[in-house]
């Protein structure tokens, strides 16, 4: 009976002790369940619904080039050859002729800059028969112009890229005859726009083709002028 007695103590201990064992695992596992790492089945289930996805990298910003960047400035020079027609006088008996201008842009946005034209531009006289009109027979036109402009770029960020200008100036054409001397003709407002092509062979240098037409209204004698320009232009600057 003894014996028995302590086989069931025993037994009664170790029952004892296993549940209080199990008392204490039961919670750590259900703990280390919910806050742990998953297991197999919980990561695929992660994998399928894109739990674990690296975050989107945003693609680094390339730096505008120099020519794109607001508040840059460019110093051009061309060029150039006219043709004058219309009704008024600066069109009787004259007809082309070479002429330059100096360029200014500067830069607003990466494709829109604001330019400003300074040119000189002459007219020979026809020939063939002469016109008994003084001043003009053996005569020239010799015009300085003044206008602003807005200078639209399109695909600025390539080394080669068109642009369209539109804008507005004033006029001073001067009549100068060899006998008679020089009388101002035709002065007045006009208004401009083109297109042209500019091409970089430096990051700083580059060489501009343009077609430009004139339009120009001056004691009610409408005259037009048209030009094709080659030059360079010069982006100085750090």
């Amino acid at each position: 009976m003894m014996v028995e007695g302590a086989l069931v103590v025993a037994r009664l201990r170790a029952g004892a002790l296993l549940l209080g064992a199990l008392a204490v695992l039961i919670p750590c596992a259900a703990h280390a369940e919910a806050g742990g790492s998953p297991g197999p089945r919980r990561d695929w289930l992660a994998l399928e619904s894109d739990a674990y996805q690296p975050a989107p990298v945003t693609p680094e910003r390339k730096p505008l080039l120099r020519r794109q960047r607001p508040n840059t400035i460019s110093l051009g020079i061309q060029g150039s050859y006219g043709v004058v027609r219309g009704t008024s006088r600066l069109s009787d008996g004259f007809n082309s002729g070479p002429g330059y201008a100096f360029r200014f842009r500067y830069m607003i946005t990466p494709s829109f800059a604001l330019g400003f034209s300074f040119e000189n531009q002459r007219f020979n006289d026809r020939g063939g028969r002469p016109s008994t009109t003084p001043g003009a027979s053996d005569s020239v036109v010799v015009m300085t112009t003044v206008s602003a402009e807005g200078v639209f770029y399109i695909h600025r960020q390539r080394e080669a890229h068109p642009y369209f200008i539109a804008g507005f100036g004033h006029a001073s054409p001067d009549i100068v005859d060899k006998s008679l001397g020089s009388a101002r003709a035709n002065e007045g407002l006009y208004l401009v726009a083109g297109a042209g092509m500019e091409s970089f062979v430096r990051p700083r240098f580059s060489v501009d083709f343009t077609l430009r037409g004139y339009a120009m209204v001056s004691n009610v004698e409408f005259t037009s002028f048209a030009q094709i320009c080659v030059g360079i232009h010069l982006y100085p600057g750090d």
